[in-house]
């Protein structure tokens, strides 16, 4: 099989790392990948700010929820979709910037996304370990100003980055049919492939134990067959508003960036 097609197909997130640092230049090689991402008409609205302080590791692991990976990997990225550099390129011209539609910041939310997988793909083909990380977006005033970020520039995921310190199992992921349609959407055997999927995962023990275990939003007791489609509606319904990050959408009017 083709090096890429296993590298890809064997993911997973490492949570531990070794002492050792990565190499500025192995880094310089993984970012100079991350930035040859594909772009929407070359217009490349993100930046990455590369994080190696203790100190701000450690303020960064507890605003996102004091997840100690975070602390303890050698290089911490930070991705922001930036609009930032739009509006001066705008203002060089002599344009006026139309930042307030959404249309702009999905451009920039997706090219920032793209930049991240690169990273992913580019930084496990280098021997490293990754784990992506949402919680950057727990506490994003408390991010922005920490990392100085300006105005139209927002953080959007971090990336843990090191060498790793741990062989965690990979995850099954859902059926290639309940996911990949042919020619048309077609979901009519999806309770099919999800019941296998529950029966996988419940096969691999990732849901066992009290504390891997989410709540049920309506305080229902947990069942005998716990896994992935319990587990998955349960956050799905969630009404819990520090996993919804109900804040986002006035940080982000706060933040100038377009929602309408």
């Amino acid at each position: 099989m083709n090096e890429v097609f296993e590298l890809l197909r064997t993911h997973k997130s490492i949570r531990r790392y070794t002492d050792q640092p990565v190499e500025p230049e192995v880094l310089d090689r993984i970012i100079d990948c991350a930035r040859q991402a594909p772009t929407s008409s070359n217009l490349q609205p993100y930046s990455i700010v590369v994080v190696r302080d203790k100190t701000k590791k450690q303020l960064l692991a507890q605003y996102c929820g004091n997840q100690v990976w975070i602390e303890q990997c050698p290089v911490f990225l930070v991705i922001c979709p930036d609009l930032r550099r739009l509006n001066e390129v705008c203002n060089i011209r002599g344009y006026q910037f139309k930042d307030r539609h959404i249309e702009i910041s999905l451009v920039s939310i997706v090219d920032a996304s793209l930049v991240a997988q690169n990273i992913a793909v580019a930084s496990e083909s280098a021997g490293l370990g990754i784990c992506m990380i949402g919680g950057i977006r727990n506490n994003p005033d408390k991010v922005c100003e920490l990392l100085k970020l300006p105005q139209r520039v927002f953080p959007l995921m971090g990336i843990c980055l090191g060498y790793p310190d741990q062989e965690p199992m990979i995850k099954p992921r859902l059926p290639h049919g309940a996911v990949v349609h042919n020619e048309e959407y077609n979901d009519e055997n999806l309770h099919t492939y999800l019941h296998e999927y529950d029966e996988t995962l419940r096969g691999t023990g990732l849901y066992e134990g009290a504390h891997r275990k989410l709540p049920a939003p309506d305080g229902r007791e947990v069942p005998p067959d716990y896994s992935w489609t319990e587990h998955t509606a349960r956050r799905a319904a969630t009404n819990n508003p520090a996993t919804l990050r109900v804040h986002m959408k006035t940080f982000l009017e706060e933040r100038q960036i377009g929602l309408e």
